[in-house]
């Protein structure tokens, strides 16, 4: 017989919690309040806990980060790798295999989809201003108002430097979260402040 665990509106069930739990990693306090707040739904309640993880990742990232490891990534055929420093609050974490999983992902991330840079604070006001001419320059002939043309310029900039940071990309082993998504998952999940600081890549 399944145990079942009573919400007052919607009997959620021991399975759902184990099922979201293996999904998430999330602890099975937190996700039966996820499923309580979705209504016994599995996809609803993933992203309940995603918004929760992003909170919870907002108020830990003024927090030091001193300690960390640098992880590398090689593909099969030799020819492509990566380096990651990736910090976190404490030597405790940074021998913690799930943070060391997290690096080396992020490093095979690096190697397969080459970002130029971690985040788009990285990205210079002379790079942006020359994205910005060109696109003006494209967009002289079509004759659209001043205003929507700053608009249409400031998308496309965002979007194209967007693509080429870290942060921004969509993660490679799963395509439904961008990689900032998953550290701030891995910040509430393992409970210290973690960031990348830098990345290099290699091809020959």
């Amino acid at each position: 017989m399944k145990k079942i665990i009573s919400n007052g509106v919607k009997k959620i069930t021991a399975d759902q919690v184990k099922k979201l739990r293996e999904l998430t990693g999330a602890s099975i306090m937190e996700c039966r309040e996820a499923l309580e707040n979705a209504g016994g739904d599995t996809e609803k309640a993933r992203e309940y806990l995603r918004r929760k993880g992003k909170e919870k990742a907002q108020k830990k990232s003024g927090r030091e980060t001193s300690e960390g490891i640098v992880a590398a990534y090689v593909h099969s055929n030799k020819k492509i790798g990566a380096l990651v420093e990736i910090r976190c609050e404490t030597d405790f974490v940074a021998k913690n295999s799930e943070f060391q999983e997290l690096a080396y992902d992020i490093a095979m991330h690096v190697a397969a989809m080459s970002p130029k840079y971690v985040s788009l604070d990285e990205v210079s006001q002379k790079e942006k201003e020359e994205y910005e001419n060109m696109a003006k320059e494209e967009l002289a002939g079509e004759k659209k108002p001043a205003e929507i043309v700053e608009k249409i310029v400031a998308g496309k900039t965002t979007k194209f430097f967007s693509e080429q940071c870290l942060m921004s990309q969509k993660f490679i082993k799963n395509p439904d979260m961008t990689v900032e998504d998953l550290i701030k998952e891995k910040i509430s999940k393992i409970g210290e402040n973690i960031r990348v600081e830098k990345i290099v890549r290699f091809e020959i």
